[in-house]
């Protein structure tokens, strides 16, 4: 299964498509673009319409290339900057209008959370509380956690695009403006870091793009060359002290040439800088170690913890349609019995019915994700299920469908109830002739299928057709009396008895009866063969000279018999009674 994360931070959005299996996923591709989305929003507290711009053309770039990965879900949030801003459902609904996608604005705890499952999937934890770090564009994150659990999620706004534009508006950066900002870090972090100190961590990591930059730009500065592998690797405090005043007395234009550094994260590296070494400091560590898992990668394990079983079925699944249909499905909770059992018994009646419809090979395949889909509308609603069904199946995220092939399993999906297809219809009438055909036979056949599971039980185990004397036989071998199944489905004939011209009949054949009839034992050559003896005809009081004969097996007893037999069997004398030896 194939999933695409993506974070929309402050500052920059990132995304990550990987490869999942059970409880494990591995990346496939990475992307990573600056749009700065909270550029002037703090002291308003209100998104720029630049910017909200910058990010929906941004984000639709990803979700594009996340569809031509094929993947099967696309997992989205955004965080501060959207979360605080007065205008963020202005920015949800053009994301939604541009990429068919709305990402879930997350709480800070929340965040933290997900900071805390990736961070935990890329590092070894050990039982004794450990310090997570993410210094992002609108806020800092402090998560205290140990291999097993969770234990804190704290934030405070200390993001570095947030502290660069409200309080540092020269460059370089004038000394006061310097010991304003170390003011306002000590006393915006001191709630947070309090609550963290009581858990007493013992060990700091960090997953942020900032501490990733500041790690490599010192490696370049100490060890002339970029780190060779970022995940797990130690950064000193030292030498963030060194590399932080080297940095305060740059101007913005100098820090760009630095090595490690893109142009957009030198304008906001200073504040950051400031913001991990005060926390740094004031919990008492000397190192923190470097996590290349983020929040995206959180979503990722967030999302495999809670939906192992889909995954595990999916991997099983190589038609890239049929799992995209499989995860709707599940994603929707109808992933039960009756829509598979429903897709067996259309597929049955398509196979038998070939011969008439001469559909191309490939309307099979739409028959199958139509009968799959059909009553996915109910988790909407019931009444009007089926038009619910045809909107989700046209809007779900389906893959690796063409237009015209998704349009033709929707509209099947719509008319598998009471109302047939018609050209007047709007739906219809925007399809090409032969796609309309394709939609009549398939949908005449759902139809029928659909009423053949009625009671949702599988009744009917299959289905076969005969042709009969002008008319179409189609009989239902069931398991046990199915006469709910057989009136739902002769009230759905009339589409199919207009395609092929001719009635159609549907009769039950219950399988327990064929089973018997397949086990009757022959006889051995040479042997007579069984007598069947009918039973003697029931004689009906009234019936006149039409009554059949009956004629007594044995002659009538003569008067008294009844009661001599009686008082000889009391006694045992008679032949057979265990009342004691018979008389010869």
């Amino acid at each position: 299964m194939r999933i695409a994360a993506i974070d929309i931070g402050t500052n920059s959005i990132h995304m990550v498509v990987v490869e999942a299996t059970r409880g494990s996923f591995e990346a496939i591709e990475r992307e990573r673009e600056v749009v700065q989305i909270g550029r002037g929003s703090f002291r308003g507290a209100r998104l720029r319409g630049d910017a909200i711009r910058r990010t929906v053309e941004a984000l639709a770039r990803f979700v594009q290339l996340a569809r031509r990965l094929q993947v099967d879900r696309i997992l989205c949030t955004a965080t501060a900057a959207v979360r605080e801003a007065s205008n963020g459902g202005e920015f949800l609904a053009a994301a939604r209008h541009a990429c068919g996608i709305q990402p879930r604005v997350i709480p800070a705890e929340e965040e933290g959370r997900l900071i805390y499952l990736a961070v935990r999937r890329a590092l070894q934890l050990d039982e004794k509380p450990a310090l997570m770090i993410d210094i992002g564009g609108g806020s800092m994150q402090l998560v205290v956690g140990n291999r097993e659990r969770l234990l804190l999620s704290t934030a405070a706004p200390l993001g570095a695009l947030r502290l660069g534009e409200t309080l540092l508006p020269e460059d370089p950066p004038a000394r006061r403006d310097l010991q304003k900002l170390a003011r306002a870090i000590r006393k915006l972090a001191k709630p947070a870091l309090e609550r963290v100190m009581e858990l007493e961590p013992v060990r700091a990591y960090g997953s942020s793009g900032s501490i990733h930059a500041l790690a490599q730009v010192a490696h370049w500065e100490e060890k002339g060359g970029a780190i060779e592998h970022i995940n797990g690797h130690e950064f000193t405090l030292d030498s963030l002290k060194k590399l932080t005043r080297r940095l305060a007395r740059m101007s913005e234009a100098e820090r760009h040439a630095l090595h490690g550094l893109d142009a957009k994260r030198a304008e906001i590296i200073v504040p950051g800088a400031m913001v991990l070494q005060h926390v740094l400091e004031a919990t008492g560590q000397d190192r923190i170690v470097i996590s290349d898992y983020g929040v995206r990668e959180g979503l990722v394990a967030d999302y495999l913890e809670y939906h192992a079983a889909e995954i595990s079925a999916l991997d099983q699944v190589s038609d890239l349609r049929l799992r995209s249909v499989l995860a709707l499905l599940q994603k929707f909770q109808m992933d039960g019995a009756h829509p598979r059992h429903v897709a067996d018994l259309s597929l049955a009646l398509y196979d038998a019915l070939q011969s008439q419809h001469l559909l191309k090979p490939e309307a099979r395949d739409l028959l199958h994700y139509a009968a799959l889909l059909h009553d996915i509308g109910s988790s909407i609603g019931f009444d009007g299920h089926a038009e619910h069904s045809r909107y989700v199946v046209l809007n779900g995220g389906l893959r690796g469908f063409s237009a015209e092939e998704l349009a033709v399993v929707a509209n099947v999906a719509r008319y598998h109830g009471s109302r047939r297809p018609r050209k007047r219809d709007e739906h219809i009438r925007a399809l090409a002739k032969e796609q309309r055909r394709v939609v009549k036979w398939l949908a005449a056949i759902l139809r029928i299928a659909e009423g053949l599971d009625r009671s949702h039980y599988q009744l009917v185990r299959t289905v076969e057709v005969r042709r009969r004397e002008g008319r179409w036989l189609l009989r239902a071998v069931t398991r046990r009396d199915a006469q709910l199944e057989i009136w739902a489905a002769e009230r759905r004939t009339a589409l199919l008895e207009r395609l092929l011209g001719a009635p159609v009949r549907i009769a039950m054949s219950a399988l327990g009866v064929r089973r018997r009839r397949e086990r009757r034992p022959r006889p051995r050559p040479g042997a007579p063969p069984l007598a069947v003896v009918p039973p003697p005809p029931l004689r009906r009081a009234g019936t006149g000279p039409r009554s059949a004969p009956s004629a007594p097996a044995v002659p009538p007893a003569a008067p008294g018999a009844p009661a001599r037999r009686e008082a000889a069997r009391r006694r045992g004398s008679l032949p057979g009674t265990a009342g004691g030896r018979a008389r010869s």
